[in-house]
């Protein structure tokens, strides 16, 4: 991690993070193909389900995260002890947070659901759809952990391995317990739920296997699943921006959702897709990230900050090529695209033109999710939690309010690349100050060519300001 290539790290550590996020939001889209054809009221249940569940998945990933960024500093500062005890208090903590937000939730289900913007023809389906969620929340955070843990451990391959397998059941599943097939009966929006929750055990018993087989990096011992409140705090310092951030996404798909419910039931339902549809440009970046992440970590640790510069760079410029190709996609087949969920006239009419224009933000919030991974894994809690969190909750939330009321359903499509926009002009300028404040060097052609920087040899010391080396606090 401190010495390879950089292009081969992210290679090995991004490349299959990109596949498993791949095939994450691949089975997102066989679920809303599948839950299409039942209609345009099922396609506008998953549109209220979403944020609900995008604030399940960022307590999750925030555990996740945090103990990634905390585990991968201390491995490269050498306190392989500290490291172990980080990784069982992240399971110990998950166990806590998951049993609460599950009981809270479904006693609290079908108002939550009215509040997202569930009438009367969509709350059923949402129901069915998000009690089977709710049930299975520990199991979502599990995997989700413990992804972390194996992929900073140093295998990131069986980390995203398991990642495909569970993407691959749920798919399998989706058709047989959706619409029911032999001994299975028809259970609808559950079954596709209940999917989702067959394919995460098959993710959570290879994860839990490798863990407990003596082959990972990490030695368990009893006593490092204590609850302690400090590792704790550690950990959600620098996770609670990605929570926040993901929170603050759940906020806008709650304001979109009621946004585009006022203009009627097909613009709910378009709502819908889009958030399913876009997944397929954002994860991969968010899988570039994620691999990235370790790296800076242990370079930064390890006080090799011009090796940070580089990642940060060669990981960034990946980005936003991949974006732009995204862009050019959506452009030229949009109503290909939209066609997969329904062939109904109306719905094509309205998801086509609104496609085109939500894309227009594929250019920068690849880019802008990756740089916000650099704050992670520098432990700079403050500057990750005000990046990550910039494009919800400073631009896209006013953007959602105020756009819709001038420009009707077209301007709540374009809340979305604006928000965008004014986001990674934020994170370009914090960034490069850090880049300043750090010391860190470097020549774009250089870094991006794999010629060595000729700066390297003015890079200053990480300065300590308490708490462990290269936390960066």
């Amino acid at each position: 991690m401190g010495k390879d290539p950089i292009w081969n790290l992210l290679f090995r550590f991004s490349g299959p993070a990109i596949i498993a996020q791949v095939v994450n939001a691949s089975y997102n889209l066989v679920d809303a193909i599948f839950i299409g054809r039942l209609g345009t009221a099922a396609l506008a249940a998953i549109a209220v389900a979403n944020p609900l569940m995008a604030v399940y998945r960022a307590v999750g990933v925030g555990i996740g995260l945090g103990a990634a960024s905390l585990i991968s500093r201390r491995l490269g500062a050498g306190k392989k002890e500290e490291a172990d005890r980080t990784a069982g208090a992240a399971i110990t903590t998950f166990l806590i947070v998951s049993a609460v937000i599950t009981t809270i939730s479904l006693f609290s289900l079908t108002g939550l659901l009215r509040l997202f913007g569930a009438d009367e023809n969509v709350l059923p389906f949402a129901q069915n759809y998000m009690v089977v969620e709710t049930s299975f929340i520990a199991l979502d955070f599990i995997v989700l952990v413990l992804v972390e843990l194996v992929r900073v451990g140093g295998n990131p391959t069986l980390a995203s391995t398991a990642m495909v397998t569970s993407g691959i059941m749920n798919c399998i599943w989706d058709p047989i317990l959706g619409y029911g097939f032999g001994p299975f009966p028809k259970m609808g929006m559950a079954g596709f739920a209940l999917a989702t929750s067959v394919g995460r055990t098959f993710a959570f018993l290879m994860l839990a296997g490798y863990l407990l087989s003596g082959k990972s990096v990490y030695r368990f011992k009893p006593s490092y699943f204590i609850p302690s409140f400090k590792i704790a705090a550690d950990i959600y310092r620098v996770g609670v921006s990605m929570t926040l951030r993901m929170m603050a996404g759940s906020v806008s798909q709650i304001i979109a959702s009621r946004t585009a419910a006022a203009f009627g039931e097909m613009p709910l339902a378009v709502v819908g897709v889009l958030f399913r549809a876009s997944g397929f440009a954002f994860t991969p970046c968010m899988g570039l990230g994620q691999g990235m992440l370790p790296l800076v970590g242990y370079n930064y640790g390890a006080h090799n900050k011009e090796r940070v510069g580089e990642l940060v760079i060669k990981s960034s410029t990946t980005g936003f090529v991949w974006g732009a190709i995204c862009w050019v996609g959506a452009m030229l087949a949009s109503v290909q695209v939209m066609s997969l969920f329904s062939t109904e006239p109306g719905f094509l009419a309205a998801a086509s033109p609104a496609f085109r224009i939500f894309a227009l933000g594929f250019f920068t919030v690849g880019l802008q999710n990756i740089l916000s991974f650099f704050f992670q894994g520098i432990g700079k809690a403050f500057a990750s939690l005000v990046v990550t969190s910039s494009r919800q909750l400073l631009f896209l939330i006013p953007c959602l309010l105020i756009m819709p009321r001038l420009f009707g359903v077209n301007g709540l499509w374009a809340a979305y690349p604006v928000a965008d926009a004014f986001s990674l002009i934020l994170t370009l300028i914090w960034t490069g100050i850090e880049f300043r404040e750090l010391g860190i060097p470097f020549s774009l052609r250089r870094i991006l060519s794999g010629q060595p920087n000729v700066a390297n040899t003015r890079v200053e010391p990480v300065k300590k300001t308490g708490g462990d080396s290269g936390t960066g606090n």
